[in-house]
């Protein structure tokens, strides 16, 4: 006779500090944690970025962008994110943080409104730990606590070549560009492991049964491609300063089966005086099957509206029809009914009181400062019955130029708070709060990196 007797939630990364964003238990389902592909810009407006173009940062989230980086301006940029996240049961509440880079890129221009970048991201995150505490009674009526633990780690990245290209461009002499339109890809190698540990353990048994481990790793290794779509039209264009201009952002992944494989193991063991594990029997063993992982279509659409230079509005629309993911081993089809179709919404805003060009010697400090804020709703790829998880946050940021000097570099931040999840059928609901930290150097107004000197 089994019954729950009580549950115990223990949640920190999975390496201190280290290369892991995610304390999410949710993380253990799927490839894990879907990790948002935007950067410290777009996380302060609500996640949005779809149709944000911007010669003084890279942003990762539409390809199409890169070829509006100013010419002999190449552009370097990293950011960190940290999380805190409080976890509530129908019977406990947790808490832990984490902290880990979140991106790495560097852009360059080439040529005539082409570029090129370099970079990382997250694609999924896995890290959890969780400690379940039942009752078992055997044939002979002894009761003694059995111990399950859950843990998982790693994840996914992304490490990507993107280029861009303007194919179209109409400017007046005077006022500048009137109408662009810009197209760029991202060609993408996926590599991470996602492992799982699940350990069975008998404590205080007289009849001292052998604990069990269940091990099992994915380990993907693949190429993938984005490919991004940006239209930008001015309207009403009095001069550098003094217009309207909409733009239009569309991205879109190519469907594949990405390569796979797959390890898994299960054995009994026993803790010796000494504390150390001693195997008894292994009963399954399977190494580095070769699979694979489906990952069905994603698309995204945005529009953002920019006022004089000082006012950006955008709204971003995501979705991906996980409900199609599958793994195929030995030509045998596996689908997962935890994972359904997700989407994800945002709307946000920045406010430059001072934009660059504008600025003057006497200009306070605050007025270069750039104000964000923005609210995202997240529909997420996860299911539990008829219920499925869903996310929403608020977020504000502020973008700090280096002094009132003639470099473009900035830094950073932003924050964020959400809710996700319910506590209700035997699930766990994270409130949480997440920060950004952001660095971008660019070269000095009056200096250009990788541009040979004529003269000593």
């Amino acid at each position: 006779m089994r019954k729950r007797l009580f549950a115990v939630l223990f949640f920190w990364p999975a390496l201190l500090f280290g290369q892991t964003t995610s304390i999410s238990p949710y993380s253990g389902f799927g490839l894990g944690e879907l990790a948002p592909q935007g950067y410290d810009r777009s996380f302060a407006m609500g996640g949005v970025g779809l149709g944000f173009n911007d010669s003084l940062a890279i942003n990762p989230m539409n390809p199409a962008s890169y070829s509006f980086f100013k010419r002999k301006n190449p552009i370097f940029q990293v950011g960190l994110k940290g999380q805190y996240m409080k976890i509530s049961s129908e019977i406990n509440t947790d808490d832990a943080s984490n902290f880990a880079m979140n991106d790495f890129a560097l852009g360059m221009p080439v040529g005539k409104g082409g570029a090129f970048v370099l970079g990382i991201n997250p694609a999924t995150n896995v890290g959890y730990n969780l400690v379940l505490i039942d009752e078992y009674t055997d044939a002979e009526g002894v009761t003694f606590p059995v111990i399950n633990k859950f843990k998982g780690s790693g994840g996914f990245n992304k490490f990507y070549l993107g280029m861009s290209q303007k194919l179209y461009e109409r400017t007046d002499s005077i006022t500048g560009p009137l109408t662009t339109i810009s197209v760029g890809g991202d060609v993408i190698f996926y590599g991470g492991t996602k492992n799982i540990v699940f350990d069975i353990i008998y404590a205080d048994s007289a009849n001292s049964f052998n604990n069990t481990r269940f091990t099992e790793s994915e380990r993907i290794r693949d190429f993938g491609f984005d490919f991004g779509f940006q239209a930008q039209q001015y309207f009403n264009k009095r001069s550098t300063f003094k217009y309207v201009s909409v733009t239009l952002g569309a991205t879109v992944n190519i469907p594949k089966f990405m390569s796979t494989k797959f390890k898994s193991t299960v054995f009994t063991y026993k803790v010796n005086s000494r504390g150390e594990e001693v195997v008894q029997d292994s009963i399954f063993f399977i190494d580095d099957i070769e699979g694979d992982s489906y990952i069905p279509i994603r698309y995204a659409v945005g529009i953002m509206i920019d006022i004089n230079k000082k006012w950006q509005i955008g709204i971003d629309y995501s979705a991906q029809n996980w409900s199609e993911y599958k793994q195929v081993i030995n030509n045998v089809e596996l689908k997962n009914d935890n994972l359904t179709d997700m989407f994800r919404t945002g709307i946000g805003f920045q406010f430059n009181p001072a934009p660059i060009g504008q600025r003057k010697v006497n200009t306070s400090y605050l007025k270069l400062i750039t104000y964000r804020a923005g609210f995202r709703y997240y529909k997420q790829y996860l299911k539990f019955g008829d219920y499925q998880l869903d996310e929403k946050a608020i977020s504000l940021g502020l973008n700090l130029p280096f002094s009132k000097s003639q470099s473009f570099s900035s830094f950073n931040l932003g924050i964020e708070f959400g809710t996700s999840g319910t506590i209700d059928n035997g699930l766990v609901k994270q409130n949480f709060i997440n920060f950004m930290i952001g660095l971008t150097l660019l070269p000095h107004r009056y200096n250009r990196w990788f541009v040979q000197r004529k003269f000593k």
